[in-house]
């Protein structure tokens, strides 16, 4: 009995144990459940918050290709399975996908954090000093929250089984495992792994830090945003391999360069921060910018290949230009953007004036959109005429906005950002369509209108399908390709010339003839005219502008009229406009004549008058 009582006594202490240690494992696995997924999702917010902050001015500048590289940047963290940039206006900018996963879609997703199943989805609102211009969307697969789920069910049981084989052994083994793992995990949440520097988390709170200490002792320092320039043609043509390798060697040049006291972090996938600490004046700053660039002129050598790259570098003032690290990053990033437009391989300095013109690009680009929804957009005509009769020979189209509150805006300042933006698809629709119900509108009254010249931009060309869109807008006008002419740049088509034969082939194939503008800023042949179906060439005005008396523009012109003639193109000079001018181009056989001289761009009113006139 007593025997039995005790296998009892023993049974009923193993059952309250194992209840206990039951009970134990649900409550502590529901607790790393929660903390693990909310961890997680913590984790994609910060990312996608960075990845915000450094597409800003991706955003703001709409550059397609940045924004693939700035979404590509994901590539590496496995749980994210896709990563999609958006505009203000919720079109897709750029995205990154890993094979096999279907696409967010065409259209932004309100700003939320959202679970689907087995995954996740954080989309977080992008905006510049307070104004949005668009979204970032992160979609993560949870998968490796249930592995670290299993995992650590797994591993309680494991302890379990240990504790009761080898008791106190293990429970001090567990302790010194878990620390060690706490080390490692706090590496890797400061240190980037590719090169051994901070990381951007580890930088912003690096930042964040250098702020305080400077409101509070009134001392100072610079913040620079540097972007390696030629970076992402290593990686296409030798490979991420020798491109990590690259990188690695530029974070050992550049903290060689800096002082011990500097901070160094590699804060996206070609981007690096530095903080020049207590380097108060910007003279200081430019010069140990200007070493870091110069630290880039001997070749790196990863796989016996020379490499060779160059820094643009942007440089915000710690704390004249921002009170806070979120705002010096983002001013840091457009001075970056403009040491980029400025050539690349240089620094540039945050100044109002940046950040105006931005607001001010901002600005226009809402406007723009409007302009186009609303028909403020329209169409003045400048004649060509012959050059031996003064009769007009042609017209070429040109596009203006009157604003509704601010009038005039000149097309040299809404020109650049439609390129920019993409809108100058949509602006080069509005002008085609008008420009042939205009033909048929004046030729339904009787006037004989010569072949108009549209201009069409590189993006257009190349990212359109002009030839059908000019197609439709002629047939649904009644109109023939003879009745319009396309002008695009010498320096678009002589760029990988032979893609832009095939691209022409269309135009020409439709009857459609096509004349080169700008002709002699670029670098043309007769070789190269030769191989392109063109039917004009129209001289830059720079070139007219110093007739006659520069006898260098002279030979210039007599040459490009010579040249033409040979292959049976047409010449028309533009600019011109004095009566010595119009002497000179005569004398050189220039065809038509384009300026002020021979008439200034009209609307549709005065262009009326002007063909009823004609004789």
């Amino acid at each position: 009995m007593d025997s039995a009582h005790g296998r009892k006594y023993v049974l009923l202490n193993v059952l309250s144990i194992g209840s206990a240690f039951l009970l134990a494992v649900i409550v502590l696995g529901f607790e790393h459940w929660y903390a693990e997924k909310e961890g997680f999702v913590d984790d994609l917010a910060i990312q996608a918050s960075m990845l915000g902050t450094n597409a800003s001015a991706v955003l703001a500048f709409d550059d397609e290709r940045a924004g693939r590289e700035m979404v590509s940047i994901v590539a590496p963290s496995p749980s994210v399975v896709e990563a999609a940039l958006y505009r203000q206006d919720g079109t897709l900018l750029a995205a990154f996908r890993r094979p096999g996963e279907n696409g967010l879609g065409a259209k932004a997703p309100a700003p939320a954090i959202v679970f689907t199943g087995r995954h996740v989805v954080v989309a977080q609102t992008v905006a510049i000093e307070g104004q949005p211009v668009g979204t970032i969307v992160l979609r993560a697969t949870l998968d490796s929250v249930y592995r670290s789920q299993m995992n650590f069910l797994a591993s309680l049981l494991l302890i379990a089984a240990v504790a009761m084989l080898v008791g106190h052994f293990a429970s001090r083994r567990l302790r010194w495992r878990m620390a060690e793992a706490e080390r490692r995990l706090e590496h890797m949440a400061l240190y980037d792994n590719v090169t051994g520097l901070a990381n951007r988390h580890a930088f912003e709170l690096a930042l964040e830090q250098t702020v305080r200490r400077h409101q509070r002792d009134g001392s100072g320092s610079a913040l620079l945003f540097i972007d390696v320039d030629g970076f992402k043609k290593v990686n296409d043509m030798l490979g991420h391999n020798i491109g990590d390798r690259v990188l690695r060697g530029i974070g050992e040049r550049l903290r060689a360069t800096l002082r011990a006291a500097d901070v160094i972090a590699r804060i996206g996938g070609d981007e690096f921060g530095a903080i020049l600490v207590d380097a108060v004046s910007p003279g200081a700053a430019a010069r140990i910018a200007t070493n870091l660039i110069g630290a880039m002129a001997q070749p790196f050598s990863p796989g016996g290949t020379p490499v060779y790259v160059g820094l643009s570098i942007g440089i915000a003032m710690v704390p004249q230009d921002g009170t806070a690290a979120e705002d010096l990053l983002h001013h840091a990033d457009l001075a970056m953007y403009h040491a980029k437009q400025m050539g690349k391989g240089n620094h540039q300095f945050f100044s109002d004036e940046i950040g105006d013109m931005v607001r001010r690009r901002l600005d226009i680009e809402a406007d723009l959109r409007q302009a186009i929804a609303h028909g403020e957009l329209y169409v003045v005509y400048q004649p060509q005429v012959a050059t031996a009769t003064g009769a007009i020979a042609g017209l070429e189209a040109l596009v203006r906005w009157r604003h509704a509150s601010r009038g005039i805006i000149l097309p040299g300042e809404f020109i650049p950002v439609a390129e920019e933006s993409g809108l100058i698809m949509e602006v080069g629709r509005v002008v085609l369509a008008q420009v042939c119900r205009d033909i048929a509108e004046l030729r339904g009254q009787g006037l004989r209108v010569p072949v108009v010249a549209v201009n069409v931009s590189a993006r257009q060309f190349m990212q359109g399908d002009v030839a059908a869109e000019t197609a439709a807008a002629l047939r649904d006008n009644g109109l023939r390709p003879a009745d319009v002419e396309i002008e695009l740049t010498e320096s678009m088509l002589m760029e990988r010339l032979e893609d832009r034969r095939a691209a022409l082939a269309g135009l020409v194939d439709s009857g459609i003839r096509i004349a080169i503008d700008d002709f002699g800023t670029g670098y043309s042949s007769l070789n190269y005219l030769k191989r392109l179906p063109v039917d004009k060439l129209k001289i830059d005005m720079s070139f007219v502008r110093d007739l006659p008396d520069n006898a260098e523009s002279v030979a210039i012109v007599v040459g490009i009229v010579g040249m033409a003639h040979a292959i049976g193109l047409r010449v028309v000079a533009e600019g011109v406009e004095t009566q010595a001018q119009r002497d000179c181009l005569s004398a050189c056989g220039c065809d038509l004549l384009q300026g002020y001289l021979t008439g200034r761009p009209m609307e549709k009113a005065a262009l009326v008058a002007l063909l009823r006139d004609a004789p």
